[in-house]
């Protein structure tokens, strides 16, 4: 079942995307609101407050700027009923996004109904879901005390790179200080039975022999009901590392217990396995602005 879209009879009527309008948007985007575009593209939906999470520290000036990038067609938005925006990239937007990597509008790979096709779909609430482990994790970074850094891998990403042996929901590498844990996401709504949860951890046994690509198998779980179900199903000696978790518990903080621990010790994320001291890479910091 599709998602239904609360109308909006007070939307402003919004310029044809043209040379034009696509000149005038290039002259009027900051930095950060560059920087927004690009997380908007790579994660293909993300609200109102996730985005503020993101990138500013007002609610309401966030509301307010992405009015306006709406408006000059930076992006487009839809409202699911009873939520707030949904934004997506608009044409105009992607054509600045395409012109910065030296590339057409198609091998940018953007198309509009493609675009929107995320907010319109019933896998709409997962897909958030997953969008806000990486809102909370990367917002930790913002503050400078945590000494944290995140890289992450979006579920196309990670398609991309091994869909032929497992497909996580996300990847990624969670850094404090000098210490790190690279991490597969599985974020569960409960939906699935739990035999196809626990085979996957086959799969991500076999990417670990073929590839040599490690790191921890993350379940987030809509509840500690099926997070006990499923630690049963596994068992104490899975194949690979893995953790669990309940949605809301924040990500970075001691909220994960690893299913070989009978003691079920809470960890934060980067105590999750042994780890040496290593720099890793991690996602450009949000560019500073005049306007908080």
């Amino acid at each position: 079942m599709s998602v239904v879209l609360r109308p909006d009879h007070r939307t402003p009527i919004r310029p044809r995307s043209s040379p034009a309008v696509i000149k005038a948007l290039a002259h009027r985007l900051t930095s950060r609101d560059r920087w927004m575009m690009r997380m908007v593209w790579h994660h293909r939906v993300l609200t109102t407050p996730q985005l503020t999470t993101l990138a500013f520290t007002s609610y309401n000036t966030a509301k307010d700027r992405l009015a306006i990038l709406y408006e000059l067609r930076a992006l487009d938005r839809l409202r699911p009923w009873n939520a707030p925006w949904h934004y997506v990239l608009d044409a105009p937007g992607a054509e600045i996004l395409a012109a910065d990597n030296g590339l057409t509008l198609r091998e940018f790979g953007f198309r509009s109904d493609r675009a929107q096709r995320p907010v319109k779909s019933s896998h709409l609430a997962h897909t958030l879901g997953v969008n806000q482990v990486f809102v909370d994790l990367y917002a930790h970074t913002r503050t400078p005390d945590h000494h944290a850094h995140l890289e992450w891998w979006t579920e196309g990403q990670c398609a991309w790179h091994y869909g032929d042996i497992v497909r996580p929901d996300a990847a990624g590498t969670w850094q404090v200080g000098t210490y790190y844990t690279s991490f597969f996401l599985e974020y569960d709504m409960g939906t699935e039975r739990l035999r196809r949860l626990t085979a996957k951890l086959d799969s991500y046994s076999e990417l670990a022999e073929t590839t040599n690509v490690r790191g921890v198998v993350l379940f987030y779980l809509p509840s500690r009901r099926r997070e006990a179900q499923l630690r049963r199903a596994i068992g104490s000696r899975p194949p690979v590392p893995v953790a669990t978790a309940v949605h809301g518990a924040h990500p970075a903080y001691a909220v994960w217990a690893r299913v070989d621990d009978p003691e079920l010790r809470p960890r934060t994320l980067v105590d999750l396995v042994p780890k040496p001291a290593v720099e890793q890479p991690f996602l450009p910091d949000l560019p500073e602005t005049e306007d908080g």
